[in-house]
């Protein structure tokens, strides 16, 4: 039973001690975040910010499991995912600081990669034991089977969609992080309630090691997640509902995400058929940026709607 406190330990510690250090080689090798010239003004004195953060939440999570050495194989499918898709990230993340640019991959190759992950993950999911199509609907005691073939496409769109919502999110100092926090805790009082314990304690290790790093994520950040960080951190909340057959409350839970990415959506479409934007900018955070807002004030105001959906999400759960 101490495992499961002592691997908690680590997760929240390993980024506390580990963050600093990762920050100073950073600056010692000039290493940091390139800034899009056409983000808001406001960010331009964040060039230079060190990045690529999520490696040392990757690292807090594989020391933790090291010590919980959890006997379920989703774990550690759900723990490849992570750093599979943080791969993907890494490469864009290096590409932006070798070529001195503000874009890595390009979004076809990006997105090309993230179906190579999602594949390889639904085939072996296919032939494990624990494949299941089932969908738990929110209201509803029963939930409802999709066919093979429709199911696999469903959760091949649910990887895509949250490793993406969630880069999109990662705009400001600490909000993807603290968004992810929440929906981390909320799944893992889902996966509890199932009786999916060693899901449930790497769900928690997942929020404990996001909550080591968000002292040095939030305003002002003295790192990033970098792509590394979100897309990986996206992919392993995406595993976590497809395992807890929640696919549907992460649509709920991950609100702040949804709204995210349906802003850059409408922008885009509102773009093309009506040549002007209905947001001063997208995504959703850098249009309250635009008016002014200050940033740790937009942060704070979409964690608590970030709260409000977890609620919303965990009371359409069917518990009984």
């Amino acid at each position: 039973m101490l495992r499961i406190p002592l691997a908690l330990f680590i997760a929240l510690s390993v980024p506390l001690v580990l963050t600093p250090f990762f920050i100073r080689i950073q600056k010692k090798y000039h290493v940091g975040q390139r800034i899009r010239k056409e983000g808001p003004d406001l960010h331009q004195h964040k060039t230079g910010t060190p990045t690529m953060g999520g490696i040392i939440v990757f690292l807090s999570a594989a020391l933790s499991l090291l010590c919980f050495q959890p006997d379920d194989s989703r774990v550690y499918a759900a723990f490849v995912l992570l750093m599979g898709f943080g791969l993907v990230g890494l490469i864009d993340d290096l590409i932006k600081y070798f070529k001195t640019r503000s874009l890595g991959l390009k979004a076809r190759n990006k997105i090309a990669l993230q179906l190579t992950i999602s594949i390889l993950f639904l085939y072996w999911f296919l032939h494990s034991k624990w494949f299941d199509q089932s969908i738990i609907v929110p209201f509803q005691s029963n939930p409802f089977s999709l066919s093979t073939v429709i199911y696999l496409f469903f959760v091949m769109l649910v990887f895509l969609s949250t490793t993406n919502a969630v880069n999109l999110t990662d705009g400001l100092d600490g909000l993807a992080t603290g968004l992810l926090i929440i929906a981390f805790l909320a799944f893992t009082i889902i996966t509890f309630a199932q009786g999916k314990k060693s899901l449930g304690v790497f769900t928690l290790i997942m929020a404990f090691s996001c909550l080591g790093f968000l002292p040095f994520n939030f305003h002002p950040a003295k790192i990033f997640l970098g792509d590394v960080g979100a897309l990986g951190l996206g992919g392993v909340l995406a595993a976590i509902s497809v395992f807890s057959n929640s696919e549907l409350f992460l649509l709920i839970i991950g609100g702040v995400f949804v709204l995210e990415t349906l802003s850059v959506i409408i922008q885009v479409i509102s773009i093309q058929w009506r040549r002007k934007p209905i947001f001063l900018m997208s995504p959703l955070h850098h249009h309250f940026e635009m008016k002014k807002w200050k940033e740790v004030h937009i942060v704070i105001m979409f964690w608590c709607f970030g709260l409000i959906f977890a609620a919303l999400g965990l009371s359409a759960y069917p518990f009984h």
